[in-house]
């Protein structure tokens, strides 16, 4: 299916994801695309290397008229935007989480609805293929009895940020239960379903200056009865993500993993494996290898032809704040000591 390539596109912040975005819009053809962000030097910068317009002032850059907007800021800054662009009628992709915290939330979705405007929000992870296999797999097995999975890598590998000691992870608002929601959003989805209870429990490190959690354990009951824990953390040296799924009569295991050793630009390679192990001795493995920038040109095609056909998200703002529930309940659960009831 052929692409719209004429959609006035705008980027709202230039970090790491919104260059990755930058790149992937203009490797998909995009030709009307522009820049905004408060760092005018980081504009200057892939403003030249990318030949597009720039913005340092928010109002100058919603005069741009996009028909879409990426929200690519700190999580605390993505509703107050995403609302500048709903008043604009700009179809808007928020950047996971939808936002740091519940309040407003829905009466944006309700806005954005009643205009006719597609909120999507950016769980990459949905797009991978090896994710999406395990997924495959798991409708043919018993229901899940539990499920283990685990996300981590220090801090000072996250994106481009050579002074890793100022990364917003590490600031109020923000933090490793909220930002790395990948985890809890894909369990969601795989088991198409929803969690009833969330009990969690956090550490802060004491080699980091932070303002928020180091690592979290996160235990999850599902209304079907699967009981899920996940570990999340920005410390350990070496990165690690894998998820392990337990059923009556067969394991499910993924793991995925990138090529470290050689980070080219957008192209660095990752290894997607599941392997299937049962009661009656059969294991077998299958390894997707691909990039790791794949799966987020996936996503930000499939927004796209959303909005072409005016087709509701894979991955809207209902699914957003769902996932966001999981987080907040996590936080709020680890602070009180007691378990959340969603």
């Amino acid at each position: 299916m052929k692409l719209n390539q004429d959609i006035n596109t705008l980027i709202l912040g230039c970090g790491s994801i919104g260059e990755r975005h930058l790149f992937n819009l203009k490797k998909l053809g995009i030709k009307n695309l522009a820049i905004y962000d408060k760092d005018k030097k980081k504009l200057s910068r892939l403003s030249s290397k990318y030949k597009v317009k720039y913005f340092s002032e928010l109002d100058t850059a919603l005069n741009f008229k996009p028909d879409l907007s990426l929200i690519c800021t700190y999580p605390s800054s993505h509703l107050r935007l995403a609302n500048d662009c709903l008043d604009i009628g700009s179809h808007i992709f928020i950047e996971k989480p939808i936002s740091h915290t519940i309040s407003g939330v829905e009466k944006f979705l309700s806005r954005a609805k009643s205009r006719n405007i597609k909120v999507g929000v950016g769980y990459n992870l949905r797009f991978e293929r090896g994710l999406n296999f395990l997924k495959n797999q798991l409708q043919k097995i018993e229901q899940p009895l539990s499920i283990n999975c685990e996300f981590g890598n220090h801090v000072k590998f996250w994106g481009a940020n050579k002074n890793y000691k100022n990364h917003y992870v590490l600031k109020k608002g923000s933090g490793v239960i909220l930002d790395d929601s990948h985890e809890y959003d894909y369990l969601r989805w795989m088991l198409e379903d929803d969690v009833k209870s969330v009990f969690c429990q956090t550490k802060k490190i004491k080699s980091i200056k932070t303002q928020t959690e180091s690592i979290a354990t996160i235990f999850l009951k599902f209304k079907r009865g699967t009981i899920a824990t996940i570990v999340l953390d920005y410390v350990r040296p070496n990165y690690e993500r894998n998820c392990q799924i337990i059923s009556e009569n067969t394991i499910l295991k993924w793991q995925f993993n990138p090529s470290l050793k050689k980070l080219l630009e957008y192209k660095t390679k990752a290894t997607s494996k599941v392997t299937t192990a049962n009661l009656s001795g059969l294991s077998k493995s299958l390894n997707f290898k691909t990039e790791i920038n794949e799966m987020y040109v996936r996503e930000m095609e499939s927004f796209i032809h959303c909005i072409t056909e005016n087709k509701n998200p894979i991955i809207n703002g209902i699914e957003g704040i769902k996932t966001l529930k999981i987080g907040l309940a996590a936080l709020s659960s680890a602070k009180t000591g007691k378990p959340i009831h969603l």
